[in-house]
């Protein structure tokens, strides 16, 4: 039986709470929350600290004002806390926000925002943004904005363009599965493998540090009808996690919206 209690709050493993775990007074603000292996939680979670084990789902958003930790959970909604959030193999349906943010084998279907911010394994369907560092290895986003250091292994990338404010260190060239097959000025690059990005695509603009294809593309009209589907999609997965139903279409959905071409691209498994 769930314990919610002004100095903690507890739902026990396979037990469903129904109804939100927020504070109804001041001392209640900082207790934390532990939901236990299977539970389910239908409605949001606020706590000094959120902890969710394997198999947890969440039918709302989790925020916490000292950290997050998720490990195999469910949330159907925005995952947030000024200080870290710590997942692994969870699925997140919103935005993801913290001041230090790390991800493992998992899938957010929104963006990703914090000051340090590391993507291990992750398909992020947003922009993953950070204000000092951000490192992605062995993962698709949608596109990336960074301020500070970057570090990118084996990154794939739907869009053809990037900001890279401070320090760029590319271990190997990004991927870009957005655009499939394209023409580019890539003098002895395989005709069937797609399009990638290295350290002689960074160009500045107005101050402002790119990471960009665009200056290589040789077919500029269809790249921006192209570029015009993959907007149009970005909205209809928006508005899927937007409802009060929860969402309706898979990963695989979002994917195949965006008609992203992962031939020698690298995903999660």
């Amino acid at each position: 039986m769930a314990e919610i209690e002004q100095s903690r709050a507890v739902v026990e493993a396979e037990e469903t709470f129904d109804g939100r775990i927020i504070p109804d007074e001041q001392a209640e603000l900082g207790r934390p929350v532990r939901l236990r292996d299977g539970a389910v939680v239908q409605g949001s979670v606020y706590g000094g600290t959120v902890e969710a084990d394997d198999g947890v789902t969440v039918e709302g958003s989790i925020m916490a004002a000292a950290g997050i930790e998720l490990d195999g959970a469910h949330v159907d909604g925005e995952v947030g806390s000024p200080d870290k959030v710590l997942a692994t193999d969870t699925h997140i349906d919103g935005t993801v926000t913290g001041q230090r943010v790390r991800l493992t084998d998992c899938v957010v279907r929104g963006n990703v925002v914090g000051a340090n911010v590391i993507l291990e394994d992750c398909i992020v369907l947003g922009i993953a943004t950070a204000e000092r560092e951000l490192a992605i290895e062995e993962s698709l986003c949608y596109t990336f904005r960074s301020q500070g250091e970057t570090t990118l292994e084996n990154t794939t990338l739907v869009l053809p363009q990037a900001i890279a404010e401070g320090p760029l260190e590319l271990t190997t060239p990004v991927a870009v599965a957005g655009l499939g097959q394209i023409e580019v000025d890539d003098a002895g690059g395989p005709a069937e493998r797609l399009p990638e990005m290295g350290a002689d695509d960074l160009y500045e603009q107005d101050g402002t540090t790119y990471l960009t294809l665009a200056p290589r593309i040789l077919n500029l009209e269809k790249i921006t009808e192209r570029l015009e589907e993959l907007e149009d999609a970005v909205m209809a997965a928006v508005d899927d996690t937007s409802g009060d139903d929860g969402t309706e279409m898979s990963v695989d959905d979002v994917l195949s919206l965006f008609d992203i071409d992962l031939r020698d691209g690298t995903t999660p498994d």
